[in-house]
């Protein structure tokens, strides 16, 4: 097995000119109707997304890392959303638009030319917006059409000009030629560097253009809201991590980031916390998070300092991580119980501790506790702004900002853990599908690699020496932690497992 994944990634290097296009051919064999639900299918799709991996010699970190991280999170989906498919449609039409999505969305991030990425984006937000509407499609739900078509209005057009923007700017031929990292579309102005801004800020569902991320990924089915919270929110700060090379406005550009950053990082969080709908939960907490890179970017271009970058791209794979396997636990949820709300639910660790240990697993990488890859992020993230606390004021309210948006992630995480575990709820008779439970081995996995990537981000050669040597020096802390947690989940899965057995 591991020397025909090796001699996969051969074959990949060889054609790694044309690798993009014999990706997406296996994703799209893997779906032919007779095969998609059978063992060749799986196989198909599976290699055609481990294949990206070979493209990752050539990224900046920023792109390698969420090319692999997007890579294991499009994995797991195209593996748990034939489950979901079959048991709440009853068939497997959703698994292709899944899997083209994803697919879209990490090809705009192995791009390496300004035509490439923008051909791949265009792509990915047609399929996000038929995913958006896809209730409307197969049941006529109005709420599904109304949610795609602000999607279409206030995150696709804002962005798509942006693009184009940058396009004009750029030339085609440039566009075409030049990798990503050489072109140098003059952005000085005030006026486009705003346009911009606010155009990437739409699709990172950052104020002023966030309000119709709650409605969509609340709407969608799951997959395509794991999809939609944890790999494309990431286009719009990925597009403003490329455009900080570029000459750009930097006061105007760091004052909107800063300013939106904070004030929707506070605005998400407490909206979370309100919700009764797990799915709105969780996709108002993703404003939060992203709201929090966008800070960590503009400090970038305020200070210079690479380590700013490096925190946002920890915090960036954090969050795909959790929150994809958070969206697909709600979709676990929802086949299972044929409920959403908070209130009526608690009974989950009943059924199943094992996928309730899990959503612990995720919920300690949101809180950044080790040894998952959020502890990294949150050690990077506050060492960062720490280094500049003495030089100016901004640095001690932007580190009390992002401490309060921990604390009410802290709350939420909580109301969400209730979902699985409330003694005080109890078990409904006769109402649950536990066909649901086919769907549990794909989230388990995807959260157990929030704690795998964590020992395999110092592989990332474009690190700098000072971060690896932090990585290093945390070495021994990570492994004593991960032996630690491996008893308290055998023990906290123990506890739960008896609790549900005496009731």
């Amino acid at each position: 097995m591991l020397s025909g994944f090796k001699d996969l990634l051969w074959l990949a290097s060889v054609l790694k000119d044309n690798l993009l296009p014999l990706v997406f051919l296996l994703v799209i064999l893997g779906n032919v109707p007779a095969i998609r639900g059978r063992s060749l299918g799986y196989s198909l799709r599976v290699c055609g997304f481990m294949l990206l991996l070979a493209l990752l010699k050539n990224l900046n970190i920023f792109s390698a890392m969420l090319l692999s991280s997007g890579v294991i999170i499009s994995v797991s989906l195209t593996l748990y959303t034939p489950r979901y498919s079959w048991m709440k449609y009853s068939n497997l039409s959703l698994v292709p638009l899944v899997d083209l999505f994803a697919l879209s969305i990490l090809a705009v991030f192995a791009s390496s030319r300004l035509l490439e990425m923008m051909t791949f984006w265009l792509v990915a937000e047609l399929l996000g917006f038929f995913l958006i509407a896809y209730d409307y499609l197969v049941r006529t739900e109005k709420a599904a059409l109304l949610a795609a078509v602000k999607y279409l209005l206030f995150s696709m057009i804002p962005t798509d000009v942006a693009l184009f923007i940058i396009l004009a700017l750029t030339g085609f031929n440039e566009a075409i030629h030049l990798p990503l990292n050489e072109v140098r579309p003059d952005l000085t102005s005030p006026i486009i560097t705003l346009m911009l801004l606010l155009g990437f800020f739409s699709k990172a569902a950052v104020f002023p253009l966030h309000f119709w991320l709650p409605d969509a990924h609340s709407i969608a089915p799951s997959p395509a809201s794991a999809l939609l919270s944890g790999l494309m929110v990431k286009m719009g700060l990925y597009a403003i991590y490329v455009i900080e090379s570029y000459p750009l406005d930097t006061f105007i550009a760091s004052v909107m980031m800063l300013f939106s950053g904070c004030l929707t990082a506070i605005y998400g969080g407490l909206q979370a916390i309100m919700q009764q709908d797990i799915k709105r939960l969780l996709a108002y907490s993703t404003t939060s998070h992203t709201a929090t890179i966008m800070i960590l970017l503009s400090l970038y271009i305020i200070s210079g300092d690479a380590l700013f970058v490096d925190a946002a791209v920890l915090y960036a794979v954090t969050h795909a991580f959790f929150k994809s396997a958070l969206f697909m636990d709600s979709g676990f949820i929802e086949v299972l119980t044929h409920e959403r709300d908070i209130r009526r639910l608690g009974y989950v660790f009943r059924v199943t501790t094992i996928e309730s240990l899990a959503v612990m697993i995720s919920v300690l990488s949101m809180l950044g506790m080790p040894p998952t890859i959020g502890f990294l992020a949150k050690v990077i993230t506050f060492v960062s702004i720490s280094n500049y606390l003495k030089h100016s004021w901004l640095y001690v309210l932007l580190l009390l900002i992002i401490s309060i948006e921990i604390s009410l992630s802290i709350v939420y995480s909580v109301r969400y853990l209730r979902v699985h575990v409330d003694s005080t709820a109890r078990l409904p008779q006769g109402s649950l599908d536990l066909r649901a439970l086919r769907m549990t081995p794909f989230i388990i996995a995807l959260s157990a690699a929030s704690v795998g990537f964590t020992f395999i981000t110092g592989v990332f050669n474009q690190i700098t020496p000072d971060k690896s040597e932090i990585l290093l020096e945390l070495s021994p802390v990570l492994v004593t932690a991960l032996l630690i947690f491996a008893f308290l989940s055998l023990y906290v899965h123990e506890v739960i497992k008896k609790s549900s057995e005496g009731q």
